[in-house]
């Protein structure tokens, strides 16, 4: 399954849940369990969907060899 797929499954149900505490047919007792579901919901979405950090490269430096060839390249000797 979709990571985005699962998080906006998760976002739905919180999104029921929400409804359900909102329109009053929950007895007391149960409003703060149905919020703490809808906050573990939200966040466990958001961890799903957050993308991994990257290290951003640096170029490497090209051998020695590399530019001894470049510059006889640019030089215009063949065979070398």
């Amino acid at each position: 399954m979709n990571a985005q797929n699962l998080a906006s499954i998760f976002l739905y149900i919180a999104v029921i849940f929400h409804l359900l505490g909102m329109s009053g047919w929950t007895s007391a007792k149960l409003v703060q369990p149905i919020e703490l579901a809808i906050l573990a919901l939200m966040l466990l979405s958001i961890f799903i969907l957050r993308k991994k950090k990257r290290k951003k490269r640096r170029a490497r430096r090209p051998a020695p060899e590399v530019a001894v060839m470049l510059e006889n390249a640019e030089e215009g000797e063949p065979g070398k």
